[in-house]
């Protein structure tokens, strides 16, 4: 994994040149073992680089070729089958100065264009400097693991690969955009089709940006998820285990340490099994947990280590702490609101002592239907087909769940059911729109903007589709690009840990849509279609293990110790957060919660964008200072 930024500007580059100290340590961590700086012309070009493939200094970026036209490439990413793309070059006539992906990567580009995103398999932001047409091409690809954004005018353009880069090759910071704070509001995160700063955007995932001087820029996408399934048939196991055979296999490819991160889930122990059977080295399989918590994996995840001989390392993680919430907040640059980036953090941290590249088994889920909530849409259409005096009877059942687990879902299952689906759901882990309203009052900017269109949108484009497979389609349009990746890529990339996930291959996410849901999700059964494969490759009792993860206890942090950063962050008049959210109304979900309702997540929410807030904007906290808090309460961890 590396960083990378530039700035293209006719008036000169000189003064971003001088700033180059503050870009390369906005981009240090992910890539602490190199950084190097490239000028020419009316480009400066700037690189940090973590050494995975070819590990000498040869390989390190900037990186410049020619035939025929000539290209300057900065790059972040993996190209897996690099070494089939090379093989194909050498026998078109090219010869390489290093064993790296970096180098394919820039003479595929060079041979056949935008063709070559297409025959690529991996993970990848990278920007091609044309000098002789003064051309930028900056590229991401298809699922959008790695971050890329940008900022242009007429005779100008920068771009990074974290908010920080980029802001540290402009004069001054833009003006807060606040269609996306509605938006981040209603999901918690910030949208790809939003950024949080004004004019700053997005490379869209599997998208390519052409900017010339005087052009408009202009954004196409050379892949898009598929729309369709095709025709009905019966998906065989040998199919499945090749095509993840296949994924894992790719990932195999490093020149330093690496391992896999084990739990006792079903998905990251089929990747730790193909591993074991697919690689020629010795495969370390690490485990993190918390000594004395219910949900430490560690014992569990040890039948799979012994089966397959791998290396385990069950690992001691500290209690999670809400402390480095500001340095997280501060490497993203953007308001983040999913608390489970914390555990991501410290799980990476731990690992980082083990390993510099680590498989996951993350992305299974929408592959395979793993989520209650494909369910739950699932039985929303059989409960719109009640009679109306039980559909009126479920909905009062719906007020006696006090904030249970199972009376939220039934809450869901009924306001899923109101209407077709796209128009009842809703990210509902944020702020609904009459809270969004109440929160944001006169600061809500364009009032015909809603944070709902990225899924309404969506959703009523596949309509056609059972429900359950529509939003599976949409979750890797919205979910996976803008809440789980961008989670995975900051906690991992502050570790200075390159993570790879083999269920988001996209071949083997083109195999899960290419199936209908009949197959895929038959009678409403999760992973129906990975279940056979883990009980061929797993322990027995691992298959029906029920799904666990590193839980940290927000609703009792905030009845407790993060009392004082609530104050300090929401709640403290005259901060720039008191222009964006009423301290007023968000006091009052706190109220609400202290006296037993379950506000957490929203909350959360809530003080993940007033630490943006201090730390991104007004600069008034340092990213390495923790949170202030308060005494702890027995059963929460500061």
């Amino acid at each position: 994994m590396c960083g990378l930024a530039g700035l293209i500007s006719l008036s000169g580059v000189g003064e971003a040149e001088a700033r180059g100290p503050s870009v390369l340590k906005a981009l240090s961590h992910r890539g602490p073992d190199a950084s190097r700086t490239w000028r020419e012309g009316p480009c400066a070009l700037f690189h940090t680089r973590l050494r995975v493939l070819d590990v000498l200094p040869r390989a390190d970026q900037p990186m410049d070729r020619t035939r025929g036209d000539r290209a300057v490439i900065v790059y972040n990413g993996e190209i897996y089958n690099f070494r089939e793309l090379r093989d194909i070059l050498i026998r078109e006539g090219w010869t390489f100065e290093t064993s790296s992906d970096t180098e394919v990567l820039l003479a595929g580009y060079l041979s056949w264009g935008s063709k070559v995103f297409s025959k690529a398999r991996g993970m990848w932001a990278a920007g091609f400097w044309h000098p002789q047409n003064r051309q930028l091409v900056l590229v991401r690809d298809p699922l959008g693991k790695k971050p890329l954004l940008y900022t242009s005018g007429p005779d100008w353009i920068a771009f990074a690969s974290n908010v920080e880069g980029l802001l540290s090759l402009l004069r001054q910071t833009p003006s807060v955009d606040r269609a996306a704070i509605d938006c981040y509001l209603g999901h918690l995160v910030v949208p790809f089709e939003h950024s949080v700063f004004d004019g700053i955007y997005k490379v869209p995932p599997g998208g390519i940006v052409t900017w010339s001087p005087g052009c408009d820029v202009r954004i196409e996408r050379y892949w898009r998820v598929p729309e369709r399934p095709g025709a009905a048939r019966e998906a065989t196991l040998d199919e499945v285990e090749n095509l993840l055979r296949v994924a894992v296999r790719r990932r195999l490819e490093s020149d330093v340490p690496l391992g896999v991160f084990l739990s006792a889930g079903l998905d990251s122990s089929l990747i730790a099994a193909l591993m074991a059977q697919e690689s020629h080295r010795p495969i370390v399989a690490v485990t993190a947990g918390t000594a004395g918590a219910d949900d430490d994996e560690r014992l569990a995840a040890r039948t799979v280590a012994d089966m397959y001989g791998l290396e385990h390392r069950p690992l001691e993680v500290p209690p999670v702490s809400a402390a480095r919430l500001p340095q997280l907040i501060a490497e993203l640059g953007e308001p983040f609101g999913d608390s489970s980036i914390l555990p991501t953090f410290a799980v990476a941290e731990v690992a980082r002592r083990e390993m510099t590249v680590a498989l996951t088994g993350d992305g299974g889920d929408e592959a395979f239907f793993g989520y209650d909530t494909f369910r739950g849409v699932r039985l929303a259409k059989t409960y719109r087909r009640l009679p109306a005096l039980s559909r009126r009877v479920l909905r009062k059942m719906t007020g006696a769940g006090g904030g249970t687990a199972w009376g939220r879902r039934l809450e869901a299952l009924c306001e899923y059911g109101l209407a077709p689906l796209a128009s009842s759901f809703r990210n509902r882990m944020g702020f609904s729109e009459p809270d969004r309203r109440a929160l944001l009052g006169s600061n809500q900017g364009d009032p015909h903007h809603t944070a709902e269109h990225i899924y309404r949108e969506r959703l009523a484009r596949l309509g056609e589709l059972p429900d359950a497979d529509a939003l599976r389609r949409t979750f890797y349009e919205t979910y996976v690009p803008n809440d789980y990746l961008p989670k995975v890529d900051t906690a991992t990339m502050a570790a200075s840990l390159e993570a790879r996930c083999p269920f988001l291959d996209v071949d083997v996410v083109e195999f899960a849509l290419g199936l209908p849901a009949s197959v895929a999700f038959p009678r409403g059964r999760a992973k129906a279609l990975l279940k056979p494969l883990a009980r061929r490759l797993l322990p027995r009792g691992l298959v029906r293990r029920p799904k666990t993860g590193f839980g940290i206890p927000v609703g009792a942090w905030l009845r407790g110790p993060l009392g004082p950063a609530m104050e300090e962050f929401v709640f403290r008049r005259g901060t720039f957060m008191a222009s964006l959210v009423d301290p007023l109304v968000a006091r009052r979900f706190m109220e609400a919660h202290m006296h037993g309702a379950d506000h957490s997540t929203r909350l959360w929410g809530l003080l993940a964008l007033g630490v943006w807030c201090a730390v991104v904007v007004e600069r008034r906290w340092r990213p390495v200072d923790p949170l202030p808090v308060g005494p702890r309460k027995q059963g929460g961890t500061e």
